[in-house]
């Protein structure tokens, strides 16, 4: 790894710009530096965040606290896919 590509990630990581999950069990997911929300039903949410794509697959999906740039997701969590930002 070059030192540029590290001294980025560590200032990314100094000024929380990293996407951060966080899971409880498997009733609920918050994910931290969400961007947007790019779709929401109860089998699927899938969220923008700065680097990343990330996709939660579930049933009975709800999003909740949906502010400071975090959302919750509460439900039946069965599936969490995270794929890189085109």
């Amino acid at each position: 790894m070059g030192l540029g590509l590290h001294w980025k990630r560590t200032v990314r990581s100094w000024v929380y710009l990293e996407t951060y999950l966080h899971l409880s069990g498997n009733r609920e997911l918050r994910v931290e530096n969400c961007t947007k929300i790019l779709e929401y039903n109860d089998v699927l949410v899938r969220l923008q965040t700065r680097d990343m794509v990330v996709e939660i697959w579930g049933t009975d999906l709800r999003v909740f606290d949906y502010n400071d740039s975090s959302v919750i997701v509460r439900g039946s969590v069965t599936s969490i896919q995270l794929a890189e930002k085109r």
